[in-house]
C-alpha cells in the first residue's frame, strides 16, 4: 500500500513540474489532443477521398455553406427540398452555431475544412474533462486518465467518423456547461448553455434536464428555504431559469420553422419521425412521455424491440468507463431524454454506435464516471483503491477501443465496407469521370458522390433513404422531375445499385441524355443532356 501511495504521489509531483512555463500535465494533455485531432482529421479526409462520406450529412453542410457564401442563399441545400421546400437548413434544424463555422469555410472552402474542424473541436473536449476530473476526483493523474479515456471512447470516435454534424460541438460545449455548474460560475455556465442550444433545437430537451439536475443538486438548500431555515440565494434561480430558457428556445425554434421554413404537409409524418415509434404510437417525440404513462404495455414492447441490441448499446456506452457512471446516478439525469428516445425507438440507428447522437450524452456519461470515482475514493479514503479504480477505467477504455473503435481490427474484419478508406482503382476512375463535369453545371448523383459535387447551386441527390418510407412516391417524383432540369447525371452501380437502377429506369424514356463516359466495366456512368 505504501509503495502504491508513493507511486501515485510521485507521479502527481512529476506532473506538477513545469517545462518552460507550462505544467508537464498540460503538455501531455495537449499532446493527446493533437494526436487524436490529427489522426481523425486524416481518417475523415481519406474517407471523403474514398467516396465514403454522404449527402446525409456532409453534403448537406458543404452545399449549405457554399450557397450562403457564394450564391446569396441562406444555408440552402437541395437534398431534402421535396420535404423542406425552402431548402434552408433552418427548415430542418435550428443551428445558429453554423454562423460561427462560416468564416472557417470562407478561409478554405472545401469539405476537408469541416472534417478537420470537427476533429479538433471533438478533441478539445478532453480539456474540460481533464479539468473536471483533476478538480473533483483526485488530481492531475486522474485528469489525464479521464482525458485519455474520452479520446479512446468509441462513442466519441464514431461521432467523429460519421461525416460532419453540428452535434459534434456539444461534446465541448456541454462538458464546459457542467464544469461551470460545479464551479458555480453562472455567467460562464449560461454562455455555454446558450452555445449548446445554438447547435440544434433538440438540445433544449437535454438542457431542461440539466436544470432539473441543478435543482436536485441544490435540493437541500431549496428545502431549507421552504422551511424558512435559510435565506434565498441567487444561485437557486439557476434551475428555473435554465428550464425556462430551454423551453422558450425550443418553442422559438418551432415557431421560426413554421413561420419562415414550413415543411411539406405531405411529408410531415416522416419529418417528425412517427415511423420510429409505431409500437408506442407516438406521432411526435414530444408525445413519448405521455404515451409511456397511458400505454405502459406498448412502452414495454417498444423497449423489448431490438432488446439485445439495446442492451449491447448500453454496454458500449458505459463499459469503457468500467460502469463507474452508475456510482453517481444523479449525474445521469441529463441523459434521460436521449435514453428514453433511443431505447423506445424502433430505428436501429438510434441504438447503435456509428452516428452523431451520442454527442447528446457523452459529456454527462463522463461527468457521472468522474463523480462515481470521486464517491468511491471519498468513501474509502484510500489511494490504493483510487489507483486500482483508475487502472480499471484505463484497461476498459483500451479494450473497448481495440474492439469497437473505427480503428479496431475487429470492426475492420466484420464490417470492412463500412470502415475501409482505401482509395483504389475504382475510386480513381470515379474521380476521373467527375472531373469531366464543369464546375458550374447542374448535376444529379447519388448519396456518396454528392459531397464531391455539392459546391454548386444545382446539385441534386437521389434520396435513397426515403425510398422505403411513407413518402416513397414523393421521393421518386422528385427524382423524375429533377432529371429534366439537370445537365449531367453520374451514378456508380458498384457503390449504390439502388440509385443507379432508379436513374437508369427513368432515363429509358429520355433519349436526350447521352452516355459520355463508362468506366470500370460499366459500373461508373456519366450522362450528359444533349441541347
Amino acid at each position: 500500500m505504501s509503495a502504491k501511495r508513493t507511486s501515485l504521489e510521485e507521479l502527481e509531483t512529476w506532473l506538477d513540474a513545469k517545462v518552460g512555463k507550462i505544467d508537464r500535465s498540460y503538455i501531455i494533455l495537449f499532446s493527446f489532443i493533437m494526436i487524436y485531432a490529427v489522426s481523425f482529421s486524416t481518417l475523415s479526409i481519406f474517407r471523403y477521398y474514398a467516396f465514403k462520406t454522404r449527402a446525409w450529412d456532409l453534403g448537406i453542410f458543404t452545399q449549405s455553406f457554399w450557397t450562403t457564401l457564394y450564391a446569396g442563399k441562406f444555408l440552402y441545400h437541395t437534398c431534402e427540398i421535396f420535404i423542406n421546400p425552402s431548402g434552408s437548413f433552418f427548415g430542418v434544424h435550428f443551428s445558429p452555431i453554423l454562423f460561427l463555422v462560416l468564416p472557417f469555410y470562407r478561409i478554405y472552402t472545401a469539405p476537408e475544412t469541416l472534417l478537420v474542424l470537427q476533429s479538433f473541436i471533438i478533441a478539445l473536449a478532453a480539456l474540460p474533462i481533464y479539468k473536471l476530473a483533476k478538480e473533483h476526483a483526485g488530481g492531475k493523474v486522474v485528469g489525464l486518465i479521464f482525458a485519455a479515456a474520452y479520446l479512446l471512447y468509441p462513442a466519441t470516435q464514431w461521432v467523429n467518423f460519421y461525416d460532419f454534424h453540428v452535434q459534434a460541438f456539444l461534446l465541448f460545449f456541454l462538458t464546459y456547461t457542467i464544469y461551470y455548474v460545479l464551479k458555480e460560475s453562472w455567467p460562464m455556465y449560461f454562455i455555454f448553455l446558450i452555445l449548446s442550444l445554438m447547435c440544434e433545437e433538440h438540445v433544449a430537451l437535454i438542457t431542461i434536464f440539466v436544470g432539473l439536475y441543478i435543482a436536485w443538486k441544490y435540493r437541500l438548500n431549496i428545502i431549507s428555504i421552504v422551511k424558512k431555515e435559510k435565506p434565498f440565494t441567487k444561485k437557486l434561480l439557476v434551475p428555473p431559469l435554465t428550464i425556462i430558457i430551454s423551453i422558450m428556445w425550443y418553442w422559438f425554434t418551432l415557431w421560426q420553422r413554421e413561420t419562415f421554413f414550413p415543411i411539406n404537409p405531405l411529408a410531415m409524418n416522416e419529418f417528425l419521425g412517427s415511423a420510429n415509434f409505431t409500437i408506442l404510437g407516438a406521432k411526435n417525440p414530444l408525445e413519448i412521455p405521455l404515451l409511456v404513462i397511458l400505454r405502459p404495455q406498448n412502452a414495454l414492447q417498444s423497449l423489448m424491440f431490438d432488446g439485445h441490441i439495446k442492451l449491447l448499446y448500453l454496454f458500449l456506452i458505459f463499459g469503457p468507463l468500467a460502469l463507474f457512471p452508475f456510482k453517481a446516478p444523479s449525474s445521469l439525469i441529463p441523459t434521460l431524454p436521449w435514453f428514453a428516445f433511443s431505447l423506445l425507438s424502433q430505428t436501429l440507428a438510434h441504438h447503435v454506435l456509428g452516428h452523431q447522437y451520442e454527442a447528446y450524452i457523452t459529456a454527462f456519461i463522463f461527468f457521472a464516471a468522474i463523480f462515481g470515482l470521486r464517491k468511491n475514493y471519498l468513501k474509502n479514503r484510500d489511494l490504493k483503491n483510487l489507483g486500482s479504480s483508475l487502472k480499471k477505467i484505463l484497461i476498459c477504455s483500451l479494450v473497448f477501443f481495440v474492439v469497437v473503435s473505427p480503428f479496431s481490427p475487429v470492426v475492420h474484419y466484420f464490417f470492412p465496407s463500412h470502415v475501409n478508406v482505401d482509395v483504389g482503382n475504382h475510386e480513381r476512375l470515379l474521380s476521373k469521370v467527375l472531373a469531366r463535369i464543369p464546375p458550374t453545371a447542374s448535376v444529379l448523383t447519388q448519396d456518396n458522390i454528392f459531397p464531391q459535387v455539392s459546391h454548386r447551386l444545382e446539385a441534386y441527390v437521389v434520396p435513397n433513404r426515403f425510398l422505403e418510407t411513407s413518402i416513397r412516391e414523393l421521393a421518386i417524383d422528385f427524382v423524375n422531375k429533377t432529371i429534366d432540369r439537370v445537365e449531367y447525371i453520374i451514378v456508380d452501380n458498384k457503390t449504390d445499385p439502388i440509385a443507379t437502377s432508379l436513374i437508369l429506369s427513368l432515363l429509358k424514356t429520355r433519349s436526350y441524355f447521352t452516355l459520355i463516359a463508362s468506366e470500370d466495366e460499366g459500373t461508373i456512368l456519366l450522362y450528359k443532356r444533349e441541347l
